[in-house]
């Protein structure tokens, strides 16, 4: 129970710094941009890029204050940065394939509405999904997940910080039918994020997966995400005359049953194409060890 305890409140710790650093920022960006401050582009775009600077800064004192432990350990080895391509290019393809069902049932159409289309726009949405998506990852699946994976295995931290990824989305999920599979969507999301985690031992990898599914989606096809407009233009490419049970309305794709096609597809691949790999060692550095470290075996999901 003490060692239990003790991970709670290192948890704790941790997203109390991220909290109360994120309020630093949002109060800071408010007194500047005013409580418009989101419709303005530099101030939207130059907060997403400090919330994930608070949100790994808090990651990296943790894990080098409190714990003592290589930062090679928190996820951003540059050994793994390729799969952050391989990831978004895997996010895009399992996206693609429940809109491609849709088509081919009739409940959506390629219509396409490039009035409002800019480079320039699609470049800020692509961006400021990336830093969106780096803030989400580093969240669930940094020190919160690290500190369980390190100490009770996998699939608990994989259980648990499921549970806190499907509570971010709270406000999102409240609305009806469509918001409950979008809870669905989110919770099979949030399996395959870890999954692409725990076997790669990096955070690219799910990075690229939530870039790609959240990015083709949002700034790149003008579909709302979990029924948010990403983007930073006003175009679509497609409409969605079919039943909203299966589309999902104005949630978007992921509040459709058809959503659900593609985590799951996403599962599978990650867990068909990829390799265990070393569980990433937690413990502290030898400097700072007073005997000879402690070797464990490394779980799967």
């Amino acid at each position: 129970m003490r060692t239990v305890a003790i991970s709670i409140l290192k948890i704790l710790a941790f997203l109390g710094i991220w909290a109360a650093l994120t309020s630093g920022a949002v109060l800071a960006t408010v007194s500047l941009g005013g409580d418009s401050f989101y419709t303005q582009t530099r101030f939207r775009v130059g907060l997403e890029v400090v919330l994930t600077i608070v949100v790994v800064a808090a990651l990296m004192f943790m894990a080098r204050a409190v714990d003592k432990r290589s930062l090679r350990t928190i996820g951003f080895a540059s050994g793994h940065l390729h799969e952050l391509l391989v990831g978004t290019v895997v996010g895009a393809a399992i996206f693609a394939i429940p809109l491609a069902a849709l088509l081919l049932m009739g409940a959506a159409r390629l219509t396409p509405d490039l009035e409002g289309f800019s480079a320039q726009a699609l470049g800020i949405g692509v961006f400021v999904c990336f830093f969106n998506v780096v803030t989400q990852e580093v969240l669930v699946r940094g020190y919160f997940f690290q500190e369980l994976w390190g100490k009770y295995g996998a699939w608990v931290a994989t259980l648990v910080t499921t549970v806190f990824f499907v509570a971010l989305h709270a406000a999102a999920i409240q609305h009806g039918v469509q918001g409950l599979i979008a809870g669905a969507n989110i919770l099979f999301a949030s399996l395959l994020l870890s999954l692409a985690y725990v076997r790669t031992g990096s955070l690219w990898l799910p990075i690229g997966i939530h870039l790609g599914w959240n990015g083709l989606q949002g700034p790149v096809l003008g579909i709302n995400v979990t029924g948010l407009d990403l983007g930073f233009g006003h175009w679509s490419l497609f409409t969605f005359p079919g039943d909203a049970l299966l589309t999902g309305g104005e949630m978007g794709i992921e509040g459709g049953l058809a959503g659900l096609i593609g985590p799951l597809v996403g599962i599978a691949v990650i867990a068909l194409t990829t390799r265990q790999q070393p569980k990433p060692n937690f413990g502290a550095d030898e400097k700072y060890r007073s005997a000879a470290p402690i070797t464990s075996p490394s779980p799967s999901v």
